[in-house]
């Protein structure tokens, strides 16, 4: 938060720097229809391979953008990737243009906590890509579940991203908030994502779970150059993973700042005001 001392983690470095020549998304003019997250009129450009967070104080907007992005509301304005127009209002259409979600409604939107832990993993990817399908003989047509390949696949993950659990068929509701968390992330990049959307990521679960969660999307970004947006109400965790920081006030975007700007700077910047740097170089 502002007034905290911040400590950055220690950040591999990357193979390719991001720059301003190389931009992967590009919003323009986004406005979201979100109870107590209004969007009205966002423009930004997000650098291939940054960690971009947006942050803001509660009900500024700041959580809307995500999620009107990847058609959870209403929504309108023009969102393209690489050049190519981004459809909103459709979140199958988003996600099979290669960007994926963690919303921060985990336990309400994000998973289905009835559910084993491989079947949360794995869904989306089988209705939006026909992942862990394979087709009957007798009828090619038909595509039935490949359970083989799903529960490798669950393995491999659980394995990876240190999920804390008794096994792949394991409920999601009987696993910690930090542990739910990690599904969450593990359903999102099931899907090869080349932008990674992250709302919220460390609500509601332990000191430790937050930073296992935090070394988890750096290393995703660095390890697998996924392109991060990452919306936090908690700043300090974003001066610590982010490579600029996106403030939203009062549904638009005030400024866009450095990690290690000064405190005056984002309170200034979080309360609307002006006369202050407005972009990061």
């Amino acid at each position: 938060m502002v007034g905290r001392k911040v400590e950055k983690i220690d950040l591999p470095p990357r193979c390719k720097e991001p720059s301003d020549q190389d931009i992967v998304l590009t919003i323009e003019n986004l406005v979201v229809n979100m109870p107590g997250e209004v969007v009205r009129g966002v423009s930004l450009a997000v650098r291939r391979g940054e960690i971009l967070g947006i942050g803001g104080l509660a009900g500024h907007g700041k959580i809307g953008i995500a999620n009107g992005i990847m058609g959870l509301y209403p929504a309108s304005g023009r969102v393209s990737k690489n050049g190519r127009e981004v459809p909103l209002n459709s979140p199958d259409r988003a996600l099979a243009m290669g960007l994926a979600f963690v919303s921060e409604d985990r336990r309400g939107v994000g998973l289905l906590l009835d559910e084993s832990i491989e079947r949360n993993i794995a869904t989306v990817a089988m209705q939006v890509q026909n992942k862990f399908l394979a087709r009957w003989p007798r009828l090619p047509a038909l595509r039935l579940e490949n359970r083989a390949a799903l529960r490798s696949h669950a393995e491999e993950v659980i394995r990876k991203l240190d999920i804390r659990c008794t096994g792949p068929g394991q409920l999601v509701r009987r696993l910690s908030g930090g542990n739910q968390q990690k599904v969450c992330i593990a359903k999102a990049l099931t899907l090869d994502p080349e932008i990674l959307l992250v709302s919220e990521p460390t609500r509601g679960i332990d000191v430790g779970a937050k930073k296992l969660v935090l070394d988890l999307l750096v290393r995703l970004n660095r390890e697998r150059n996924v392109t991060i947006v990452m919306t936090s109400s908690e700043l300090g965790e974003l001066r610590k993973i982010c490579d600029r920081i996106a403030i939203v006030y009062g549904g638009k975007l005030a400024g866009i700042l450095p990690p290690d700007a000064s405190d005056a700077e984002f309170g200034l910047m979080m309360a609307g005001g002006a006369g202050i740097r407005k972009e990061a170089v």
